[in-house]
């Protein structure tokens, strides 16, 4: 590779300038390497936790669980409401806090095909269009979907995920460093044409996606009709078990069930996802105890495939 093709210089350039150049870091990448020796901190970190604690993502996998993704209620909203999300102080690796727009499972169904169009392209920069998005997402493609599918864009544009590492316990807790950056950097859309322009945030891919995208088909997730068997599925497939076994009301939580509504109504909507995770061979068996548990097995063929994963890290610059 010549010095031209590697470092962009214009036609023209003396070998003294080259030679001059060559010394210098190629600044084009030093917010992406920047990036990089945060997330290997934050990695180095988190691995001496015990075992259980290492995964980590904001998604729900394992101890870290504090999922963005909201139900959206029947209500209609004349401001859309504003959310920080808070994982406590629980961990002893440090905290999290995700700060934005309230996002709703029809935004993840969203991101899940951004990031599958950013492998696709294999580039974290790339244009798409409202049709390619609105048939990625299962949607008619019309007017309000659309419009429906940019709105999403602009709030996982606004939406900032804060990280906090911590050492120590009681009054020897010490803060060591302190993140924050969005989900995507930038978006822009053509109103005429209807191309849409994305640029997902090198953070969110360092620190996030790779955890957030573990093994999800996007095709059969955009074909559940269901809000909360959409949810149940990421959930689950967060595991690595093929079985789990947990108090309702704790998956109620973890995949933000409103745990005010009357028990039987919430085990009803529970039920109801569930029912439709078996009804598609997702699930082999479920059950709902009368102690308020809820125990399923999971299909054969849904254990985690790292070859099935929506992102495939090696392909994104």
């Amino acid at each position: 590779m010549s010095l031209k093709d590697k470092f962009d210089l214009p036609a023209g350039k003396t070998d003294h300038q080259a030679s001059s150049e060559v010394q210098r870091p190629d600044k084009r990448h030093e917010g992406r390497r920047i990036i990089k020796d945060a997330a290997k901190l934050v990695n180095a970190h988190i691995s001496k936790q015990p075992p259980v604690q290492r995964f980590f993502s904001f998604m729900p996998t394992m101890l870290t669980r504090v999922s963005p993704f909201h139900f959206k209620g029947r209500s209609k909203f004349d401001q859309w409401p504003l959310v920080r999300l808070d994982s406590g102080d629980g961990n002893s690796w440090g905290r999290m806090r995700v700060v934005g727009e309230l996002l709703v499972i029809f935004d993840e169904t969203i991101l899940f095909c951004l990031l599958a169009l950013m492998t696709k392209y294999e580039n974290d920069a790339f244009e798409t269009s409202q049709s390619e998005l609105s048939n990625l997402a299962n949607l008619n493609p019309t007017p309000n979907s659309y419009n429906s599918i940019w709105k999403s864009i602009q709030r996982l544009a606004g939406t900032r995920i804060d990280l906090e590492l911590s050492s120590g316990k009681g009054r020897k807790r010490k803060a060591l460093r302190e993140m924050t950056g969005s989900i995507l950097s930038f978006a822009d859309m053509d109103v005429d044409t209807g191309r849409i322009r994305v640029v997902v945030n090198p953070y969110f891919l360092e620190m996030y996606a790779e955890s957030f995208v573990t093994n999800i088909d996007l095709k059969f997730r955009t074909s559940l009709k269901s809000d909360v068997s959409k949810a149940f599925y990421r959930f689950y497939q967060g595991h690595y078990e093929v079985t789990s076994d947990i108090e309702m009301m704790k998956l109620a939580r973890a995949v933000n069930l409103d745990e005010g509504r009357d028990v039987s109504r919430l085990r009803s909507k529970i039920r109801a996802g569930l029912v439709e995770l078996k009804e598609r061979g997702y699930l082999e068996t479920f059950e709902l105890t009368r102690d308020q548990r809820v125990i399923i097995k999971k299909s054969g063929n849904t254990a985690v495939s790292f070859d099935g994963q929506i992102l495939n890290p090696a392909k994104i610059p």
